[in-house]
């Protein structure tokens, strides 16, 4: 199985996992889909839905949020990366806003792996609006800390509850 099938799967179940163990999380309520990876394993495409729960008081999204899902998105490559084992928590991420982005339109997050150490994965990622591709909305960086010596988190509850 190619790294790109692999990872595919990978996502795609964490995905699925996600939405079954953790509704009504921040993370599920994103309802994030996996669309690509590259046969190298360092390039991911997702897209996710936006709502207007999402957004500030001038209509647009919040700068929170667009962080909130460059975060969610990095962070689930960075787990499939350790083969969903262990936890990987961010200890860095930064964020630089380019244009607004509008709410009730699919957006898409582009991710790219720059670097995998034993204990240190740096991203960087791109926010568009799935309606214009071309033009970035959002983009950041991130540095996650992974510990295998601690069991993945598991879900303690349904937190739409």
């Amino acid at each position: 199985m190619s790294v790109a099938n692999k990872m595919e799967q990978l996502l795609t179940q964490y995905i699925e996992d996600m939405h079954k163990n953790a509704t009504g999380s921040i993370a599920d309520m994103l309802h994030f889909k996996m669309i690509s990876c590259s046969d190298n394993g360092e390039d991911y495409l997702f897209e996710c839905e936006t709502a207007p729960w999402m957004c500030n008081h001038y209509g647009t999204l919040h700068g929170g949020i667009c962080a909130t899902i460059l975060d969610q998105a990095m962070g689930m490559v960075c787990c499939c990366l350790k083969n969903r084992e262990g936890v990987c928590t961010t200890v860095q991420l930064e964020s630089d806003y380019h244009r607004p982005v509008m709410p009730g339109e699919a957006i898409l997050v582009k991710v790219h792996v720059t670097s995998v150490t034993r204990s240190l994965i740096n991203m960087t990622a791109e926010l568009m609006q799935k309606s214009s591709p071309d033009k970035v909305s959002v983009s950041g960086s991130t540095i996650f800390f992974y510990r295998d010596d601690v069991c993945p988190v598991t879900y303690p509850h349904n937190f739409s509850e």
